[in-house]
């Protein structure tokens, strides 16, 4: 029994160690990046932080994940073909940001309607959307991907995907006008997103169905995300007066309508044919510790 303790706590400790330096290398290379890449200015504020993002996220994956660690692309969850799961997180995402901004209406007494200013919207819309798609990959590389499989393989699935959801909530819980109900949405988003990586879609779906949950709430509804208010043109949003319903100023994502919302994508996911089929470790799973 003292072995087989022994072995379960080095397998997790090594587990623990490559991901500290992962995370160690992404913020060292956001820090270099942010430093010499310069401002863009003109709305393009958004893609520039996701530039960086993806590049520093990236990097570390390739670096840490891949050359170091050894871990293939494909048991990082990089599977062919990738463009229809990447389609189909994002109508999956869309679907569910329009269903909670539906019930922050119908329960909370939100409102949205047209204020047709369409001339402005192309200029407006056009970095924005680039600037979530970039954020979307970035944090999905940084939140599931290389960490979150590397985490699963040293201390187990459900685990893995609990910790980094704790983490990915507190990471959003310095954000404007954050609350304790945003954060645990924030951290049940994460959840949502983890069952994707683990389905047979991988990172692509997670990918897409993040893009189309940003891009849902934003560009669709001009609602608030995780906080921000993007301020898109054609469409206006108003929350009601029930915080905890439709979550105020920081948007559905911090009230009921979206824990609703995400526990129903999470069901779904769970249910489709394949679900958490890619848990298992392989035959030899890596476990040296970089010099």
């Amino acid at each position: 029994m003292a072995r087989v303790s022994f072995v379960g706590l080095k397998r997790v400790l090594i587990a623990l160690g490559w991901v500290i330096l992962f995370i160690a290398v992404c913020i060292g290379l956001t820090l270099g990046l942010s430093r010499v890449m310069p401002g863009w200015g003109n709305g393009w504020d958004i893609p520039r932080t996701g530039v960086i993002e993806v590049l520093a996220f990236g990097l570390a994956t390739l670096l840490v994940g891949n050359l170091l660690n050894k871990y293939s692309w494909d048991r990082m969850g990089w599977r062919r073909p990738a463009g229809t799961p990447l389609l189909r997180g994002v109508l999956l995402g869309a679907v569910m940001s329009a269903a909670a901004v539906a019930l922050a209406v119908v329960l909370g007494g939100a409102r949205v309607h047209l204020t047709g200013d369409w001339n402005v919207w192309p200029r407006v819309a056009l970095p924005l959307l680039i600037g979530l798609i970039l954020a979307a990959l970035g944090e999905e590389l940084g939140f599931r991907g290389y960490p979150l499989r590397r985490l699963a393989d040293g201390i187990g699935v459900l685990p893995a995907i609990l910790v980094l959801a704790i983490l990915f909530g507190l990471a959003h819980s310095r954000n404007p006008s954050a609350t304790v109900f945003s954060t645990v949405n924030v951290a049940l988003a994460a959840i949502w997103l983890s069952v994707a990586f683990f389905s047979n879609g991988g990172m692509p779906l997670a990918w897409g169905a993040h893009f189309g949950w940003n891009a849902g709430l934003s560009l669709l509804f001009d609602a608030p995300v995780s906080g921000y208010v993007l301020h898109v043109p054609v469409v206006e949003y108003t929350p009601g007066f029930h915080t905890w319903v439709d979550g105020g100023a920081f948007g559905p994502e911090g009230g009921i309508v979206s824990t609703i919302a995400l526990l129903a994508g999470t069901l779904w996911l769970l249910t489709r044919k394949r679900a958490f089929e890619d848990v298992l470790p392989p035959p030899s799973v890596p476990e040296r510790v970089a010099a």
